[in-house]
């Protein structure tokens, strides 16, 4: 297969350099859910090179209205290992390493990561993740989906220190209604988000949360107080 070929299309949008720096790069994605298998279904797409994917669900049916790497045969079965072999059926040209681990204060970091993205259901698991990657300096794109609504925001270590400087103490809800939809979209602007610090894009949410209505179709990008 030729690899000018997979990402002939999409070259010209970035550039051969920034192509370049997205396959040297190493991701650490946060669940492979509603978030997270769009995530990873689209940087394989643009070509990572790297891809550490974590989760310790397994595959029920309410999953099936969103999560896109998963059918009706693979209920039952660990979510990660699932994602890793239909993640390596796409491109060929991304490894992916399968962890089928809680994120919790015990969790070791794989050595490489450049970027994290959140991809979790819940700020308890959220707030530990980004407590580790503070630590080594990790910069992290967050999302949070709801019903019709979503938000995405990039933590990036410099202008913005910590999840919890954004939400400080959120109550995690027990079953989070959500839409197809709306996970596509958010997980999407998280990719681009992705793309943009990879290639070093200035224009993108470092410091900003855009907040989204599906329903209303009311998309806002506030401005946030920066960490001194």
């Amino acid at each position: 297969m030729n690899e000018m070929n997979i990402f002939l299309r999409q070259i010209p949008v970035f550039g051969k350099e920034c192509q370049k720096k997205i396959e040297s790069s190493s991701v650490l994605v946060a669940g492979v859910g509603g978030l997270g298998s769009t995530v990873t279904e689209l940087l394989v797409r643009l070509g990572i090179g790297e891809l550490h994917i974590f989760d310790n669900g397994i595959v029920d049916e309410p999953d099936l209205n969103r999560q896109r790497l998963y059918t009706k045969d693979d209920i039952g079965k660990k979510k990660v290992f699932v994602a890793e072999e239909n993640l390596l059926k796409i491109t060929g040209k991304t490894k992916v390493k399968a962890y089928f681990k809680k994120i919790d204060k015990e969790l070791k970091l794989p050595e490489k990561i450049d970027l994290a993205i959140d991809c979790l259901d819940n700020f308890t698991s959220r707030y530990i993740l980004d407590e580790l990657l503070e630590k080594r300096g990790i910069p992290l794109i967050h999302a949070g989906i709801e019903s019709y609504f979503f938000q995405v925001t990039t933590i990036d270590r410099v202008k913005i220190k910590r999840l919890k400087d954004i939400f400080p103490d959120i109550k995690d809800k027990k079953k989070i209604p959500v839409i197809a939809p709306t996970a596509v979209i958010a997980a999407s602007l998280e990719v681009i988000e992705a793309l943009k610090f990879i290639c070093n894009i200035t224009d993108n949410l470092s410091s900003k949360i855009l907040v989204g209505d599906l329903k209303d179709y009311d998309f806002t990008i506030v401005n946030l107080k920066r960490d001194n």
